[in-house]
């Protein structure tokens, strides 16, 4: 099983020269632009982007350019991402139908934003998009299948849209496009795609099922939060999710379960649909992601190490402990620096120095599992032995 996960992004200039955004584009798991199902490369571009790298390290302030696939448009799930960062990109060939139109005009009533990818002054291409063309702002031209001479033709119903040029190659194309009044661009004469590679850490598809289940039965939100316990891949990308595109919802939370509740049961359930569509999820019950695997220990011994020095241990006391090992893992897994996450969380002081200089009870146990991750149970024990603690409890 390939454990890492490929994306393939360039960048959108304006006339001089600076990146206003990044187009995203599917790459399968060998990293090749393979799609046979467009609703699941849209999913799988949008899970990779958010819930594994993050917005901050794939596109920082700038726009995130994303290509949009019709039954998408007819899920809820856009209304999960942030109108103000992302443009939606609809393909020359989508099918517009009534209710695809209708959700394009209600999301833009939202302040979703539109693109046109591929446009085209084709009768056929014209027949079917004009009646969108209120909601777009952004019209994108492949110049190496468009006649320029039809810009000058009257009236261009392009006119109030900002152009982009893609798949500019050379200088010339450059000029001769921003002279039509094209202000923004994008090929290889600018920069080539750029393939981004992280470590995939997916859920098990059951995992998933389970609780999208519990969602569509309306279980209680105590239900729904304790199965974060169980399902730490799936509160590691939701930590990383809402990094993305929600921070609101985890500045000064305390707890993986204080997110979740913040998040809402209606988003969470668009959120695992998301997954679902992507088919991110592993089905096989004995095909575990070996990094999967390694976050699901740290947890564990860490639990563990907490119930050795209190042997029942407040509700307080797990949730802080679940937050520390989901945030270590997230810097170690996912390679979020400390610091950024720290500023975007602003925990409580004893996470923050458990996290950083590894003091008090919670340091000294997180501290304790990085010991025990390279079988050093003496140095282990070292740390707890203020808490009574031998390296024979440990072993044991």
């Amino acid at each position: 099983m390939n454990n890492n996960l490929y994306l393939a992004r360039q960048p959108i200039l304006n006339r001089a020269e600076t990146i206003i955004g990044y187009e995203f584009f599917y790459r399968n798991t060998y990293g090749e632009c393979v799609i046979d199902d467009p609703r699941h490369a849209t999913a799988s571009v949008l899970v990779n982007l958010l819930n594994h790298i993050g917005s901050s390290s794939a596109f920082g302030e700038s726009l995130a350019f994303i290509n949009t696939d019709g039954p998408l448009m007819l899920t809820d799930i856009l209304r999960t991402l942030p109108k103000e960062k992302f443009i939606f990109e609809l393909s020359e060939t989508m099918k517009i139908t009534s209710r695809i139109h209708e959700a394009i005009r209600y999301y833009h009533s939202l302040g979703y934003r539109f693109a046109l990818d591929n446009a085209s002054f084709h009768p056929h291409y014209l027949d079917s998009f004009l009646p969108l063309f209120p909601f777009i702002e952004f019209a994108k031209f492949d110049v190496t299948q468009t006649d320029i001479e039809q810009f000058s033709l009257q009236p261009n119903p392009y006119g109030k849209m900002k152009l982009i040029a893609q798949k500019v190659e050379f200088y010339e194309m450059a000029e001769a496009y921003e002279q039509l009044g094209f202000d923004y661009f994008q090929g290889f004469y600018f920069a080539r795609a750029h393939i981004i590679t992280q470590k995939r850490i997916d859920p098990q598809y059951m995992d998933v099922m389970e609780l999208f289940t519990l969602l569509q039965d309306d279980a209680p939100m105590d239900e729904v939060c304790d199965s974060f316990k169980y399902q730490s891949i799936l509160a590691l990308q939701l930590l990383q999710f809402l990094r993305s595109v929600h921070p609101e919802h985890i500045e000064g939370t305390l707890s993986i379960r204080e997110m979740v509740e913040r998040f809402g049961k209606s988003a969470l359930m668009q959120w695992l649909l998301l997954i679902i569509y992507s088919k991110s999820g592993t089905k096989a019950i004995d095909e575990k992601n070996p990094h999967a695997v390694f976050a699901q220990s740290r947890i564990n011994r860490m639990l563990s190490l907490l119930e050795k020095i209190i042997p029942d241990p407040t509700e307080n006391q797990i949730e802080q402990i679940h937050l520390i090992a989901m945030l270590s893992l997230l810097e170690g897994l996912m390679n979020v620096p400390m610091e950024s996450l720290l500023l975007t969380l602003h925990p409580n002081r004893e996470i923050e120095d458990a996290l950083i200089t590894h003091t008090g009870m919670l340091g000294r146990i997180y501290a304790a599992s990085l010991k025990l991750e390279t079988g050093d149970v003496n140095g282990a024990a070292i740390l707890l032995k203020s808490y009574g603690i031998t390296p024979e409890e440990i072993s044991s």
